[in-house]
């Protein structure tokens, strides 16, 4: 009887438990788990790094430039309160936070990777295409001073090539 039951056990159960993670065997699930925990830490790192940065020398000038579409406004001009005027602004800051809401500093919340925010505001800083015109209008000291273009492009491009390094490894 004895020897019965030890072959149902071999021929059922141990074949069983080795081929219940697949092909794979514990250690090689712990390798891949291992390899995303340390690329999920590695990430996060880079982040805090990028922040850091961004805190020190970036969010000064954005919000002086950018927050009122951008961030947490509260101050708003006299002439909000005007109709027409005021629905209109309502909605640009609407868009504006669509794309990109820097409340929370870096990485921003917005419906695009914060690669790809960072390659934004790299193009922004050289192109000068932030803020609209209509913006500008009523808002003459909302366009970045070629030093701050500067700061902001050389912290984008400082930040695109750690961000580029941690996910090519």
């Amino acid at each position: 009887m004895k020897a019965v039951k030890k072959i149902i056990h071999t021929t059922i159960f141990v074949p069983i438990i080795l081929l219940a993670h697949g092909t794979n065997t514990h250690l090689e699930i712990e390798k891949k788990v291992s390899k995303q925990d340390i690329f999920i830490v590695e990430e996060q790192n880079i982040y805090k790094e990028i922040n850091t940065q961004y805190m020190k020398n970036i969010k000064p000038i954005f919000e002086k430039k950018c927050f009122d579409c951008h961030g947490s406004v509260s101050n708003y001009p006299w002439y909000y309160n005007v109709p027409g005027v005021k629905q209109m602004m309502d909605y640009d800051i609407k868009e504006a936070k669509k794309h990109m809401d820097m409340s929370k500093d870096f990485p921003f919340i917005s419906h695009e990777t914060p690669l790809n925010d960072l390659t934004s505001l790299k193009d922004i800083a050289i192109k000068g295409s932030m803020p609209p015109l209509r913006y500008v209008l009523g808002h003459w000291n909302s366009s970045l001073a070629e030093d701050e273009k500067q700061v902001l492009k050389k912290w984008s491009e400082e930040s695109i090539s750690k961000l580029k390094r941690v996910n090519d490894e």
